[in-house]
Parts: C-alpha cells; sequence; structure tokens
C-alpha cells in the first residue's frame, strides 16, 4: 500500500476574541473583574479604558457592554466586588443578631478596617479620591453602590437592635453613618495622606474598641432617657 506524502502543516489556530468558553458564567465574571482590576491599578481611571480591559481580559469590547454601560459602571463592580469579599459575611442578619450590640458593633468596625487595608482596596479608594473631582460619574458610582451598600447594613442593624430595645436612636440611618465615620476618618487620611509605614502603625484593634465604646455611651438605653438624637450623638463624640 502506497503512503502519500504528508500534507503542509496546519496553521496555528488563532486565538479568538469573545466570550470565554471554558468555565462557569462566575468564573468568566471573576476573570474579567480580575483584569479590571489590574488596569485600574496600573493605568489610573483617567487613562484606563474598556478596549484596555478587554485586551487584558481576553475578551471583546462588546462582552463588557453586555454587563456594564461605561467605565465608571465597571470600576463601581470592580471596588464592589472588593467590599462584597467580607461584608456579605459580616453584614449577615443571623450571626449579628445573635451576639450583644458590643460584639456586632465591633465585628463591622474591625471588617470595614481590614477591608480598607487591603492593598488593592487602598490603591483603588486613592485613585476613587483623587479622580472623582475630574470624573462626577465616578464619585456618583461610589456613592450609590459600595458605601451606600455598608451604610445600609449597618444602619439596618441598628434598626433591628431598636425594635428590640437594645439600642436607643432616634436615626438609626444617621447614627449608623456616623459610626462609619469615626471607624474610617483616621484611616481614610492616612491612606491618602501618610506612606505604607504609617498605615502599618495603626493599632486597629485598640481604635475600633475605642470607637465603639465612645458611640455605645450614646446609644445604649438609661432608664428615663428619650432615644439618642443625631445632635447628641455628635455631643457624645466631641
Amino acid at each position: 500500500m502506497e503512503l502519500l506524502p504528508p500534507g503542509p502543516p496546519e496553521p496555528p489556530k488563532k486565538s479568538r476574541v469573545g466570550r470565554p468558553r471554558r468555565g462557569t458564567e462566575c468564573a468568566r465574571a471573576d476573570a474579567l473583574m480580575a483584569a479590571a482590576t489590574r488596569v485600574f491599578l496600573r493605568d489610573g481611571y483617567g487613562t484606563a479604558s474598556i478596549d484596555k480591559v478587554a485586551s487584558e481580559a481576553g475578551v471583546s469590547t462588546r462582552t463588557i457592554y453586555e454587563r456594564f454601560k461605561n467605565k465608571a459602571d465597571l470600576l463601581g463592580a470592580v471596588t464592589m466586588r472588593l467590599v462584597e469579599a467580607d461584608m456579605d459575611t459580616v453584614l449577615a442578619t443571623d450571626e449579628l443578631d445573635r451576639l450583644e450590640p458590643r460584639q456586632a458593633l465591633t465585628m463591622m468596625g474591625e471588617a470595614i478596617t481590614r477591608r480598607a487595608c487591603d492593598p488593592q482596596t487602598a490603591a483603588l479608594f486613592r485613585i476613587l479620591a483623587t479622580e472623582a473631582h475630574r470624573f462626577p460619574e465616578l464619585a456618583a458610582k461610589m456613592r450609590g453602590n459600595s458605601k451606600q451598600r455598608v451604610d445600609d447594613g449597618v444602619a439596618a442593624y441598628l434598626r433591628r437592635q431598636v425594635s428590640r430595645g437594645a439600642l436607643a436612636i432616634d436615626n438609626p440611618d444617621r447614627a449608623g453613618t456616623l459610626f462609619l465615620h469615626m471607624v474610617t476618618a483616621e484611616l481614610q487620611e492616612c491612606l491618602l495622606f501618610g506612606s505604607a509605614e504609617d498605615l502599618g502603625k495603626l493599632d486597629y484593634d485598640a481604635h475600633v474598641a475605642h470607637v465603639v465604646d465612645i458611640f455605645l455611651r450614646g446609644v445604649l438605653p438609661r432608664a428615663g432617657r428619650p432615644p439618642a438624637s443625631s445632635d447628641q450623638l455628635l455631643s457624645d463624640f466631641s
């Protein structure tokens, strides 16, 4: 039997840009978010682009636009992904409600500081803080997404404790915002103006314990005392 000479080698297959075929939808979304995070941290918000993210992720721009309206929407999702890494678990209703208010508030405060000190979160915070004035849509997206999610979670916890009689607050939403500001103000200042060395010197556990102690002085029920108002809380904090 005569053997035919081998034909010319097949040309290498070109990698296709578009929707990845392997893995679950969740894995593809994670890969896209990871690529977007790298681009934003490397290039900053101003010079990052959907085209750069698509190239980094190995997908088409159409794939990204199917999920996100614009660059601000994409960065909002990147930030939310980092926030949700811890906060969804920490703000779980059943877990918090089994704890005394001091324990629950301490757990929330520690989770917030731990997430804020994550290197990627810290770098994105600096980008957001420095770019927000040039890109108003970015600032609106951040306030409406990740920040509001944490604010709402803390306020919801405070409302539940008020209904149980464990706390006395007339405006849980405002009180929750004040609590978060107390936890994060010094840390944010250090992230903006300090160095990694300055950040490492902060005693987060002691800081959170002090914040919780001051906060509870204003909101724990006392016999014959009406619920604490926002002005009273501010007075107690000063």
